[in-house]
């Protein structure tokens, strides 16, 4: 059979054929400033868009806030103070 385009793995193989999907290289979204990787344990910084409970501070997170993941379920300001608290 001839290839024909694969819209499930935007390749080029015949119909009959399973798709090949290429691999995907591992997640690193946490850099500084300069591009240089983070150590950082928490998630990248993203405003919160509903109101929620924090694992910090127990101010609890409103939408707007800076906020990121805390690595273990929950969700802290994206602040030193509640980085600190959480580590």
């Amino acid at each position: 059979m001839t290839p024909a385009h694969c819209y499930i793995c935007n390749g080029d193989h015949a119909p009959d054929d399973a798709c090949v999907r290429p691999e995907r290289a591992p997640a690193t979204d946490l850099f500084d400033d300069a591009g240089q990787e983070s150590a950082s344990p928490f998630g990248p910084v993203f405003a919160a868009t509903f109101e929620s409970e924090d694992a910090c501070c127990g101010e609890g997170i409103l939408p707007g806030e800076d906020i990121r993941a805390d690595g273990q379920g929950g969700w802290i300001h994206a602040d030193d103070g509640c980085e600190r608290m959480a580590s």
